[in-house]
């Protein structure tokens, strides 16, 4: 009887684990390509995997994050993925000359789609995969929207001015060949001052309709996520101070809504668990939030920075991208430390002030013991633009004053590393 129980406790420890809370953790041995960050990701089952980046980079795991294999270097900046199976895929980057590269062996190579119209994508800033034949594309985030289509898996493709209904255009999601939907912003100005946008199509992208339309202006409709069939989201990022939003649907898209979030943050990745309780928002320059009651709060969520993409696989498994690639998952394999240098104790940067700026912002951080630091401003594309600050410093508070003069109207990224903390956040230069 001893030796019955003592088999039954044996047997019943890995269940009660497995049957545990399942919650994020950073994936330790992921890629790190500083300065920027891993733009999106892409899961066909839980172990296999791609993550791409603004530094050209296509990374693979087929082991569920634990190692990654860098496949191939493209010659611009990769914003977007999706693949169809194992096989067929598909990479979208931000430079227009260079703007699709395509895989039919899991990714182990690429090559780069030539076959465009003359309306060529100006970015492909979000992929939305339905078969090995079809795929849409959407961009770009700083103008020039057009969407991106093919229907026999690459072998000719149609690309449609979108001017009529948004400014700018980001990501979409496509339930089939007909109804999908694309986000970005319309306006009369600039994609700066536009409202949010969420568009939908029942006729392949024929035409479009407006389903919502943010009520503020400086705002930019950022990433979609679609956890189950009818219940959806897509994030707002805010260039301007004040109450930040998301939107969110419950009947397959018909008709939206807008949810408040908290003050002052560019809202980017997106992700819910499909009852609608759980969820997650990230975004540029701070951490990640979690709510466990549908929004009706929010808390730090104890992961990610920067965090661009949330993919939830199932209510029990999801992957995310900022600095660093995370996991949702009771996988007891996975390290459960945080990400150290984005919060380690005693350093921090603050958001600029005041930001949009001209023709004057500030910059401020705080250093906990003597270390050398630099703090860069990079363009989107990753290239560096100025140094601020590149020496050793004293502990305590620092302020760096930066003039709109070095700098043209624009989006422009700061980062500081001081040791082994590295922070990054976001300015807007507007003349």
């Amino acid at each position: 009887m001893k030796y019955i129980l003592t088999l039954l406790i044996v047997l019943t420890i890995p269940l009660l684990f497995a049957s545990g809370q399942p919650r994020w953790r950073l994936l330790p041995a992921s890629p790190s390509d500083g300065p920027g960050r891993h733009d999106d990701i892409f899961f066909i089952n839980p172990r296999i995997g791609w993550v791409v980046n603004g530094n050209k980079k296509v990374y693979k795991t087929t082991n569920g994050g634990a190692t990654w294999q860098l496949k191939y270097t493209a010659a611009s900046y990769l914003r977007s993925v999706g693949f169809a199976d194992s096989l067929i895929g598909w990479t979208g980057s931000l430079d227009s000359n260079h703007v699709l590269y395509a895989t039919t062996n899991g990714g182990d190579t690429w090559s780069e789609v030539q076959n465009f119209p003359a309306l060529r994508p100006a970015g492909i800033c979000g992929i939305s995969v339905v078969s090995r034949a079809v795929m849409y594309g959407s961009g770009a985030y700083f103008g020039s929207p057009r969407l991106l289509k093919t229907t026999n898996g690459g072998t000719t493709w149609s690309v449609t001015d979108m001017r009529q209904y948004a400014r700018a255009l980001v990501d979409c999601h496509f339930f089939n060949e007909d109804s999908g939907f694309v986000v970005g912003s319309r306006g009369v100005v600039s994609y700066l001052m536009d409202s949010a946008v969420v568009l939908f199509t029942s006729n392949g992208g024929a035409s479009w309709v407006p389903k919502i339309v943010g009520a503020r202006s400086r705002e930019l409709s950022w990433k979609l996520s679609f956890p189950s069939p009818t219940t959806g989201y897509a994030s707002i990022e805010r260039f301007a101070n004040g109450l930040s939003y998301y939107f969110t649907t419950t009947d397959r898209g018909q008709t939206w809504q807008e949810k408040p979030f908290i003050q002052n943050y560019e809202v980017q990745g997106i992700g819910f668990a499909g009852d609608g309780v759980r969820g997650w928002l990230g975004g540029w320059g701070g951490p990640t939030y979690e709510t466990t009651n549908g929004g009706g709060s929010w808390h730090l969520a104890g992961f990610g920075s920067n965090v661009n993409r949330i993919r939830m696989l199932s209510d029990t498994i999801g992957y995310a991208v900022g600095e660093r690639v995370y996991k949702y998952s009771r996988d007891s394999t996975v390290s459960v430390g945080f990400d150290e240098p984005v919060i380690a104790s005693g350093f921090n940067l603050a958001q600029n002030y005041p930001n949009p700026f001209n023709p004057k912002t500030n910059i401020r951080y705080v250093l906990s013991r003597p270390v050398h630091v630099q703090l860069k401003v990079y363009d989107l594309l990753g290239r560096e633009v100025g140094v601020l600050v590149d020496e050793n410093q004293f502990p305590g508070d620092h302020a760096v004053e930066v003039g709109s003069e070095r700098f043209a109207s624009g989006v422009y990224v700061y980062r500081l590393v001081a040791g082994t903390y590295v922070s990054t956040k976001k300015m807007i230069v507007v003349k």
